[in-house]
């Protein structure tokens, strides 16, 4: 490590709210991997203070990193204070209860526990002692036998709650036991007078039952004077507080029907991208919500049919800050993850640059077939609509879908894959520059080679190397292929090549000859209109198959060959037998000859998943006689096992996102109104032969009103319910709203 690194690292998770301590470290790394990292400082921020720090930019001390862990979790608490008479004088008692302790630290981190509590009476001048070992930390128990606070004459109830315990505090500290010795995990001191004892009665005794976070020592870094510099830090720290579903009603109806309001541009969800500056935010919301009901490509395509519609150069198509190309990024991230690191996790493993361009290119036109379907849907929807709008531009058809897939999915993942979470860690510099190098050539071919301004005088060599017409066309097929989602058009051009690679073939002889190996190395190309397969790539076609002559795809049973791995093309007169380099090869190659062939009229309905034995004159898995005889076990059907995980499943909760919608709405209140006011001056003055421009601003008019009204009502019940002191804490004023999980989103910038 040098001094004064630059890191521009970015870090977004979500966080439980009663989190305490957020903690980074700093390490040094050995870039050879002779030793381990070693860990060089750290900085603490509590929670607490993290209101002070949000949205700033600041230098914050690093401190050492010590063997004691930083004090995390919490106890849960019962205290009971019992009165007794003697003699005509109340005593006092006060009775402990740790009930559990849950998340702590060394816990965690051990996998083991030995914990036990301090607990101990205090006030000013004396400490009541008594300390309580107990194990374990789920279920942790301990008692304080009673002690006498004080005696005085007996008091009315009422009058039992007064500053005579102002001196008192509980003081409780959690320790785990070790070979080595006691780790300290964090404290909790409750003042007895800060206890609210009133409200719960039990005869003559009163309970009061609550949970702690867990605290530091006091002090705890004050002696370390080691000057180990500062890091430098940004940090936005939301809570979002979620009320229950129904309060989200009105706005989630608004949201949800503005796929069809005609225009779109007039709806809600259209609104909302209008009056935010960084549309991305109302983006990442507006997806989720859609994702949710299912409706996510009708929302795309409305808002790229209208950018469409309202540009006039095709050569600014969505490239401008619009709700309907941050979308649509948001979109491929959230649903073409899986796709994104099957296509490219390869090639940015190894980030060499001679020769890994190509194979980046093969890799990106190769996954055609792999584009998950409703990112298949919109790029159709987005084609579409750029021809209807731009007809006589010749190649719009491609540059309008290309512009999302190369310039916005593919290389950027490339130029920053851990942006992606395609890498841990930032690779060495030279892999970094390979791979920016990659990333500039894939942008190049997604323009289709349409490069206006050469800048980078060092990529000529490197451009004139792809940039050609084969790289072209083979780019024009890939793009047509995934805007064409439910039949590949035979009559776009060239076939496309859906995956190619070197795999073992089984020679497809009766018998085996003298001297002749039974198993072959052949290079395999699968377009969409065959298969075929050389000794090398480039070479002589030795064998060609046609995707209607491959009537079943399916793995072969261990016995047949004594080997794993190997699957069958099943043809009219004999199964070719294959055998891939590795199970994600085989399950690739077998989920891709079944997509190509799943809509063959000639396609069996039963297979062998043995293989014929000549001696025996019988297939080994049914023992059937002849060997072209009808199969003895179903085909099988695409199964999102044999499929590379190019979707997921994407779990969304809606209500919160609505939250988020419903913020950003509130804090644009002002510009709304104005809004409002506008649209209401603009309906006056619009005569009524001009149909479409009333409907539109009548349509503008009343979703203004809706959003403003659920805003105002949806704030008064913000109000009514919550209440923020400066540490960030909420409590509430009645029992009547019911508050789901809390959720925190910490957005941590390090540069």
């Amino acid at each position: 490590m040098y001094s004064g690194p630059f890191y521009g690292e970015e870090f977004e998770f979500d966080i439980p709210r009663d989190f305490g301590v957020l903690s980074f470290q700093i390490h040094e790394t050995d870039l050879f991997g002779f030793r381990k990292d070693q860990a060089i400082g750290k900085v603490i921020i509590r929670r607490s203070e993290l209101h002070t720090y949000n949205g700033l930019d600041k230098w914050h001390p690093i401190l050492p990193v010590d063997t004691e862990p930083e004090a995390q979790g919490k106890i849960r608490v019962r205290l009971k204070l019992q009165d007794a008479y003697v003699n005509k004088t109340c005593y006092y008692k006060l009775h402990v209860k740790v009930i559990e302790a849950t998340d702590l630290h060394a816990c965690q981190s051990s996998g083991t526990s030995d914990t036990f509590a301090s607990v101990k009476l205090m006030n000013y001048t004396t400490n009541f002692d008594n300390v309580i070992l107990f194990n374990g930390y789920r279920q942790i128990k301990a008692f304080i036998p009673p002690f006498i606070l004080r005696n005085r004459p007996e008091v009315k109830r009422t009058k039992l709650w007064d500053n005579d315990l102002s001196n008192y505090c509980v003081n409780i500290e959690l320790c785990n036991a070790n070979m080595i010795g006691d780790t300290f995990m964090g404290k909790v001191t409750i003042p007895l007078q800060s206890l609210d004892l009133s409200s719960s009665h039990e005869a003559s005794q009163l309970i009061f039952q609550n949970s702690y976070m867990l605290s530091e020592r006091e002090g705890r870094h004050s002696g370390n004077k080691a000057d180990l510099g500062s890091l430098r830090l940004k940090i936005n720290y939301v809570e979002d507080w979620v009320f229950p579903s129904r309060s989200y009603d009105q706005l989630r109806k608004l949201i949800v029907n503005s796929i069809d309001c005609n225009p779109i541009n007039s709806s809600p969800a259209a609104v909302l991208g209008r009056i935010v500056k960084d549309k991305i935010d109302a983006a990442k919301s507006l997806v989720k919500i859609f994702l949710h009901y299912d409706k996510v490509v009708d929302f795309l395509r409305c808002v790229a049919e209208n950018e469409i519609r309202h540009t006039s150069d095709p050569n600014t198509l969505f490239r401008g800050n619009s709700l309907a190309s941050k979308a649509i990024d948001e979109f491929m991230k959230i649903y073409g993850q899986h796709y994104l690191h099957y296509t490219l996790n390869g090639i940015i493993d190894e980030g060499n640059l001679q020769g890994y361009v190509e194979r980046c290119f093969v890799a990106i036109t190769c996954s055609a077939i792999h584009c998950p379907p409703l990112m298949c849907e919109l790029f159709r929807y987005i084609k579409e609509a750029a021809v209807r709008r731009f007809p006589d531009i010749e190649d719009i058809c491609f540059t309008s879908v290309s512009g999302f897939i190369f310039l916005r999915f593919f290389a950027p993942a490339l130029l920053n894959p851990r942006l992606f979470q395609m890498r841990a860690d930032h690779g060495e510099p030279l892999t970094c520059r390979t791979l920016t190098l990659i990333s500039k050539s894939i942008q190049n071919l997604g323009n289709l080679g349409c490069v206006q301004s050469m800048k980078e005088t060092y990529m000529e060599t490197l451009n004139s190397m792809f940039l050609n017409d084969t790289h072209i066309a083979a780019v024009k097929n890939f793009l047509d292929f995934i805007s064409s989602p439910h039949e590949y058009n035979e009559n776009s051009g060239m076939p496309l090549v859906l995956k190619e690679g070197i795999m073992i073939k089984r020679a497809q002889g009766r018998r085996k000859k003298f001297g002749v190996k039974p198993f072959r190395k052949r290079y395999f190309l699968l377009t969409t209109e065959e298969l075929s397969y050389a000794k090398e790539k480039g070479s002589e076609i030795l064998c060609q198959i046609p995707k209607e002559d491959i009537l079943a795809v399916e793995r072969v049973d261990y016995e047949a060959f004594k080997m794993k791995l190997m699957f069958q093309i099943v043809q009219p007169n004999r199964p070719l037998y294959v055998l891939a380099n590795n199970s994600v090869e085989e399950r690739d190659w077998i989920y891709v000859l079944k997509k190509i062939c799943q809509k063959n009229p000639n396609r069996l309905e039963a297979y062998h998943p043995g293989a014929f034995d000549e001696k025996k004159n019988a297939w080994i898995c049914c023992g059937k006689p002849q060997e072209v005889i009808a199969g003895c076990t179903h085909v099988t059907s695409i199964s999102e096992a044999d499929s590379p995980d190019t979707t997921m499943h994407i779990k969304v909760d809606v209500d919160r996102e609505l939250e988020k919608v419903y913020t950003l709405f509130v804090n644009k209140l002002e510009d709304l109104q104005n809004l409002r006011e506008e649209a209401a001056s603009s309906l006056q003055k619009v005569s009524d032969f001009q149909l479409y421009s009333r409907n539109e601003l009548q349509i503008e008019l009343t979703s203004l009103n809706d959003i403003i009204e659920f805003c105002h009502r949806h704030l008064s019940e913000h109000e009514d319910n919550r209440k923020f002191n400066r540490s960030g804490n909420i409590s509430f004023r009645s029992g009547t709203t019911q508050v789901s999980d809390t959720f925190g989103i910490g957005d941590l910038k390090v540069r």
